[in-house]
């Protein structure tokens, strides 16, 4: 069984295991140091012992849905981040398994502000590297709790927020300063140039440069989106 770190903090961490045992294949024992929940997206995997089967559930579209966003985010094409959605999946399996309706939660002024100000905390310091973990510890709350307190109050997860607040400030950079987009996209906290780019476009339907030159009025950048317009224009009337 091969596996692969995919991501790691204190409280949680993220592995993919591509597994190519097969029916025939000896058993072999699985020690887990952890708790350990499992998200099967191809083929089909099982415990022998009776005890693990009783907490096995089907592919329920509830749960599927928070895998694929998984694997979207662990590929780098979703903005929710990989610890906010291992507390969801876990969250959303025990709540299935025990038949619980999730009831919504109300929120207080306190909390309200208390989301707010730590919206304003991430603002500050989103050019820093920030987890879930970290920003919980900052406002004396546990991940859990934290992420959904302020996914109540801004309807966004906390690492949606810090990538938009990374996002608005790059869009200002490269609006108003001269600097290679390699040096803005590690200024504002992408760890690297690709996923900034890819994130970037992701969000403004154009690459960094693109956006540079148009928020700089570049007058020849404008003629080539025209006439790149017009020919698609023409061709479909065609």
């Amino acid at each position: 069984m091969a596996s692969t770190g995919v991501f790691r903090s204190a409280s949680i961490s993220v592995i993919d295991y591509r597994c190519e045992a097969g029916p025939a294949d000896v058993p072999f024992a699985e020690v887990h140091d952890d708790f350990s929940l499992a998200y099967v997206r191809k083929g089909s995997f099982g415990y022998r012992p009776d005890i693990w089967r009783s907490v096995c559930v089907p592919p329920l579209p509830q749960l599927m849905v928070l895998g694929e966003l998984a694997q979207a985010a662990a590929e780098g094409s979703s903005e929710v981040g990989l610890d906010e959605l291992g507390l969801l999946l876990a969250t959303r399996l025990v709540e299935v398994s025990a038949g619980w309706r999730r009831r919504p939660a109300e929120s207080r002024a306190y909390d309200r502000r208390r989301a707010i100000e730590a919206a304003l905390w991430i603002d500050a310091n989103a050019h820093e590297p920030i987890d879930l973990e970290t920003s919980a510890g900052e406002f004396g709350l546990s991940p859990f709790h934290f992420l959904r307190l302020f996914s109540n109050v801004l309807g966004v997860t906390p690492h949606q927020y810090l990538i938009r607040s990374r996002l608005r400030r790059a869009a200002r950079l490269l609006a108003d300063d001269s600097r290679p987009i390699t040096e803005v996209a590690l200024d504002v906290g992408f760890a690297d140039l690709s996923n900034f780019v890819r994130t970037f476009h992701r969000a403004a339907a154009m690459s960094p440069r693109s956006f540079r030159q148009a928020a700089r009025g570049d007058r020849r950048f404008s003629q080539d989106r025209f006439a790149a317009a017009q020919t698609l224009k023409a061709s479909a009337a065609g």
